[in-house]
């Protein structure tokens, strides 16, 4: 069992702040209270919580990615030094030795074709500045776009060189985005995408008069463009499509046969078609977006912030090897900062 470190030195610092100390008996009782109180503050704090979400999510997707050596939060415990600073959230050391300092920034703006706020203030922005130049780091700022469930992720330095305020237009920022560098990626591969559920016959009714059948699966099988994936990578890679891309899966269609039940099929297109002999299923970023929504949104209401890591799904697009492997394009979007 790990050592309660973090916990420990929250009580501590609550206990000097109260003048009360560890071994005092009303010291558990009182931090609950603490505890409780400070709870119900963030939970009536919409933004606050949207903010942590926003955190977490950021931290969990590069997690998932699998493309950085190691990703640690920063802005945690006290901060004593000589001129201002303010920690980012993390700290990102890329498997070329880079390292990033991350500040991550949630933006919701009601207006969908107007995606334009100020992200960091003068003061705010000097601090993080000031943390990065005496911490060896290369200060950037990663953005949730939350109306579109995009992630960006820039050099402020290069869209506005000092400690100005920043204001960010959700275009601009795609543009320039350095999300790639984590191991993000678009996807497009040939449509449709299929699942299909084939019964069991021996032990799959016959339908009723009332319609009710009762069904056994006995087989579970997906396809791209009417080609079976057999490899297991190519499923992981089609699932994560069909549930978390902005692809449509109407109702299930059944196949019959008299009055027998033969099969069902979930067919997951694009909301239009290109023939142009693939289509664009969107970004890695955006796939996990959807993911995390799931999974801590109940309308528009946080009911979580952490959620588990996706490992498998990303593991399986480094895995190219294999025989009659699914047709996949993959786009590496290349930050521009030549027209700021």
């Amino acid at each position: 069992m790990k050592k309660p470190f973090d916990l420990l030195r929250e009580v501590a610092r609550f206990g000097a702040s109260q003048g009360v100390s560890l071994n005092d008996p009303a010291m558990p009782a009182a931090f609950g209270l603490h505890v409780d109180d400070s709870m119900k503050q963030a939970m009536s704090d919409p933004a606050f919580l949207q903010g942590l979400r926003a955190e977490a999510m950021f931290e969990n997707l590069v997690t998932s990615l699998g493309e950085v050596m190691m990703i640690k939060p920063e802005d945690t415990g006290p901060l004593q030094s000589a001129v201002p600073m303010q920690a980012p959230d993390f700290r990102i050391v890329l498997k070329d030795g880079s390292n990033w300092l991350v500040e991550v920034k949630n933006v919701y703006v009601q207006n969908a074709f107007r995606q334009r706020r100020k992200i960091l203030s003068r003061n705010y922005r000097r601090g993080l500045n000031n943390y990065s130049q005496a911490t060896g780091g290369t200060l950037k700022l990663a953005v949730f776009w939350a109306r579109w469930s995009i992630w960006t992720l820039i050099d402020p330095e290069r869209l506005a060189p000092g400690d100005q305020d920043l204001t960010l237009d959700m275009m601009e920022a795609v543009k320039a985005s350095e999300m790639a560098a984590v191991g993000d990626q678009t996807l497009a591969l040939r449509a449709p995408l299929t699942l299909r559920l084939t019964m069991d016959p021996d032990r799959t009714s016959e339908i009723g008069e009332d319609g009710r059948v009762l069904v056994t699966i006995g087989k579970a099988q997906l396809f791209c463009d009417g080609k079976e994936l057999l490899h297991p990578h190519d499923q992981q890679i089609a699932w994560t499509v069909m549930n978390y891309s902005d692809w449509e899966t109407p109702d299930a269609r059944a196949k019959v046969d008299g009055n027998r039940l033969i099969s069902i099929e979930f067919e997951s297109n694009p909301p239009e078609l290109s023939y142009q002999g693939f289509e664009m299923a969107g970004s890695l970023s955006r796939m996990f977006a959807h993911y995390y929504a799931q999974r801590t949104m109940s309308g528009d209401e946080v009911v979580d912030i952490n959620v588990p890591v996706q490992s498998e799904w990303f593991g399986s697009l480094r895995v190219s090897t294999g025989l009659g492997r699914m047709p996949l394009w993959r786009f590496l979007l290349q930050p521009n900062y030549e027209d700021f």
